[in-house]
């Protein structure tokens, strides 16, 4: 079981992480519609940080289920530790393209969608699966809108302005 202090520190910096890379992707790009839609997603990516950040619960534990926290919270910090996706914003330094941070960010995503899979296994409040769910949802959302842009129009996937 994870405390959802746990769950929520992880998360927020997911998605702060993520947002700050569309964000930072839409001001590289020189196509406007790039930039609209990368703009798009880090607004999401915004609003799911929210979510997470307001997550609360108001249920004590007994003295097994402490125990069980501190077990997951350590298999949590286990997990966690080497993954660039979670704490590493300066994955993109070494992108050339536009296109370099398209695919960045298709394995963000995937990263993020398996790591909330993962941890639907320990929500129990139904309420918070279904939420956690539609996010899971947008995240899978975020993968097709940048294949999308990587196939759509090649083209249009300039080189980064440095």
């Amino acid at each position: 079981m994870f405390t959802i202090g746990d769950i929520k520190n992880i998360a927020v910096q997911i998605e702060r992480n993520g947002e700050e890379s569309y964000r930072r992707a839409s001001t590289i790009t020189k196509d406007p519609e790039i930039a609209e839609i990368l703009i798009s997603m880090a607004e999401q990516e915004s609003k799911h940080a929210g979510w997470f950040a307001n997550l609360r619960s108001d249920q004590p534990l007994s003295a097994e289920q402490k125990e069980i926290e501190e077990m997951g919270r350590t298999l949590l910090q286990d997990m966690v530790k080497g993954n660039d996706f979670l704490l590493d914003r300066n994955n993109l330094e070494s992108a050339e393209t536009v296109k370099d941070i398209i695919n960045i960010s298709k394995d963000f995503e995937q990263d993020t969608i398996l790591f909330y899979e993962f941890l639907l296994g320990f929500i129990e409040d139904q309420e918070t699966c279904a939420k956690l769910q539609d996010i899971i949802t947008e995240e899978r959302d975020h993968i097709n809108q940048l294949e999308e842009l990587e196939n759509a129009n090649s083209t249009a996937i300039s080189d980064l302005s440095r």
